[in-house]
């Protein structure tokens, strides 16, 4: 506004004042557009708060039927999981496992004897081997600590090393591996060998085992006569047919100390039945010659027997075996059963214990009892996984060894504890040994997929308390909303009523409830297709708990029976799938169900350029055009009032020259009546 002001005389007829009236009155004008685009802003930002509901409300319907929807979200449930953890995913099929965790899968650890405090390592190359991979450390001389150092810095990981004090005159270091598994044993080579004797972490062995050459050995009969056309020994590979049985003789005798395996590989073929046990008619009966008679030079030839053998049936074949218990030890004069093998693993190396079944092994037996199964083994040799070479450690700590675990009987050995290739979508976690079983049960997370629906159940309800609050001017509306803060309360009056009678809204609201209460298709057929029937409901009508009827759900606001839902999802979770999102025409695309209804139905309303980015346009349209009057009509009025101000500054300077002139005449009239 203009600054100019009446100076001299302002006050004396008050002419501020009467400007100020005149601006007031113009004013009225200027804020009545104010008004008109604060309600402007209210109806804009109500609008966006229905979005901001609708699109929550979307995303958890959307949740309920897309390629991620919760319901076939898997949980595994162990028994014991001090013993074993176990986690699964989608594609984990439901099942009931018993689980024995006989080995945890473990590392080298190797200590050294005790070491002065001044010992120092010799500066050189120092090689080591991990499983296959090399790792060499150039290490420039010096103490222990400074050694362990450099193995932890260029190891890459393989390697780990640690100085401990164990006396306050003495030392120790620790080797150990960086991977668990019996392929990931450690081996010194070179100067690393020379450190691990001079420090008394390794000693030369004594027991070194042996390695099987089959080719070399002829087998022998066991239980069964030996059937060459059961079994073929070629380029150090024993094959076993089905029903194929036989002895391996072992000279001599491999003595055993407690750390001693058996390690060996094996490949599973499957056989189709007209590959598998095949049953051929009996030769008959085996007739002498008849024989001939010779008279004076005549000579004549008996005719051969006749008889009528009867019309051969194949016998049914035989039925199925499925037995993995192909491994047995010998030693001295008895023969122990060797843990079954995996029959889910075509190719498979493993490694049994066997130090503390028997003082020495003289024989292997081999049995396949199986009907559709060939056997191949090869790669045979009991041996000390301990022994390094020639050496092995002293005092160890831990040494490089497989997980062991018996899974419904059939005993199952990986490099790590954590085993994924077992069961299909599912990670055991291996905690600790122990001889009990562990029950794992893999099944549907069913906390998951209700804490799905009563997200989805409080979004919706969130909706419909946003629409009736807009579109009712009715306080009881907000009243009944008891998780309402002190401050969404305060809002909710001010929003109170704001759009009623939008048509829009009312239709939104009917199409929601009318989706809520319609029934759909599901493989339940009318045993599950309505959401009630799953114990979500408004129950309009139903007693509220004061006595009369329920308000609350007389709005279609929708309650859960929590008891009632968890039942639906035990006994039918598939068909409440259904009830949500199903594919009816086979093409793998949803095109039915609640939560793709919702979905489809919402869209529109909250898209980029949809029904409510339109009206929320609208508005800003409004309020650019409206914000434009009142800086025009600002301008207008600060010129109106410098008008004004001028015109009164005007009129007060005539005013007061009138004063002057009527006291000049007053003076004149005065002295000339003298």
């Amino acid at each position: 506004m203009s600054d100019l002001s009446i100076p001299g005389v302002t006050g004396k007829y008050d002419t501020e004042k009467i400007i100020k009236a005149l601006m007031d009155v113009k004013r009225v004008a200027l804020d009545k557009m104010k008004d008109d685009v604060k309600e402007y802003n209210d109806l804009k930002s109500a609008w966006q708060d229905i979005n901001r509901k609708l699109s929550t409300l979307k995303e958890s319907t959307k949740n309920l039927y897309s390629f991620q929807n919760p319901f076939n979200e898997k949980i595994a449930v162990s028994s014991d999981e001090g013993v074993l953890l176990a986690s699964a995913t989608r594609e984990a099929a439901e099942a009931d496992r018993e689980i024995i965790v006989r080995q945890l899968a473990s590392a080298d650890r190797f200590i050294s004897g005790s070491l002065d405090r001044k010992f120092q390592v010799d500066a050189g190359t120092y090689l080591f081997k991990v499983g296959e991979k090399e790792v060499q450390i150039k290490f420039a001389g010096g103490g222990l600590k400074e050694f362990a150092d450099t193995i932890n810095k260029k190891s890459g990981g393989l390697l780990e090393a640690e100085v401990i004090n164990d006396t306050k005159d003495t030392q120790v270091i620790i080797i150990q591996g960086g991977k668990t598994g019996s392929k990931n044993r450690i081996e010194f080579i070179g100067k690393s060998l020379e450190f691990g004797l001079k420090t008394g972490m390794l000693k030369e062995a004594e027991d070194k085992g042996t390695t099987i050459s089959l080719t070399s050995i002829q087998p022998e009969t066991w239980e069964k006569p030996l059937e060459n056309n059961l079994f073929a020994i070629k380029d150090n590979i024993l094959t076993l047919l089905p029903q194929a049985e036989l002895k391996i003789p072992i000279s001599p005798a491999v003595s055993l100390n407690e750390n001693m395996v058996l390690e060996l590989n094996i490949n599973i073929k499957e056989l189709s039945e007209t590959d598998a046990v095949k049953i051929l008619p009996p030769p008959g009966p085996d007739y002498p010659d008849a024989g001939t008679i010779t008279f004076e030079g005549i000579t004549i030839e008996n005719e051969k027997s006749k008889v009528i053998l009867p019309e051969w049936e194949a016998p049914p074949p035989p039925e199925r075996i499925d037995d993995m218990n192909i491994l047995f030890l010998g030693s001295k004069d008895k023969i122990i059963q060797l843990p079954a093998i995996d029959s889910n693993k075509q190719d498979q190396t493993i490694r049994i214990p066997i130090g503390n079944l028997a003082e020495s092994v003289s024989s292997l037996y081999f049995r396949n009892q199986n009907t559709h199964r060939e056997i191949s083994i090869t790669h045979l040799r009991i041996f000390d996984p301990t022994v390094r070479g020639d050496y092995k450690p002293v005092n160890p700590i831990a040494e490089a060894g497989d997980s062991i675990i018996i899974m419904d009987g059939i005993t199952i050995i990986r490099d790590t504890n954590e085993i994924d290739d077992v069961i299909p979508g599912v990670t055991l976690s291996l905690q600790s040994e122990d001889t009990h079983k562990v029950d794992l049960k893999v099944k549907r997370d069913i906390d998951t997929i209700a804490e799905s629906l009563v997200t989805f159940v409080g979004n919706y309800n969130q909706v419909i308390t946003n629409i009736d609050i807009l579109s009712r001017n009715n306080e009881d509306v907000i009243e009944s909303i008891s998780y309402f803060t002190d401050e969404e309360r305060e809002k909710a009056k001010e929003q109170l009523g704001m759009l009623q009678g939008d048509i829009m809204l009312m239709q939104l609201r009917r199409s929601l409830q009318t989706i809520m209460m319609n029934p759909y298709k599901t493989h339940g057929d009318s045993n599950l297709r309505l959401l009630a029937q799953i114990g979500i409901s408004s129950n309009a009508g139903q007693p509220g708990t004061s006595g009369g009827i329920d308000k609350t759900r007389l709005r279609g606001y929708l309650q859960i029976d929590e008891k009632k839902l968890e039942e639906s999802l035990i006994k039918h979770a598939d068909w409440v799938k259904d009830l949500f999102g199903m594919d009816t025409d086979g093409d793998f695309i949803i095109d039915s169900g609640l939560a793709y209804t919702m979905d489809s139905t919402i869209k529109p309303y909250t898209d980029t350029g949809g029904l409510i980015s339109s009206r929320t346009n609208t508005f800003d349209t409004r309020i650019k055009a409206k914000e434009k009057d009142i800086e025009e009509y600002n301008d207008y009025l600060e010129d109106y009032e410098a008008s004004l101000k001028k015109k009164y500054v005007t009129m007060e300077g005539l005013l007061e020259q009138l004063e002057k002139s009527s006291k000049a005449l007053d003076n004149i009239n005065s002295n000339n009546n003298k």
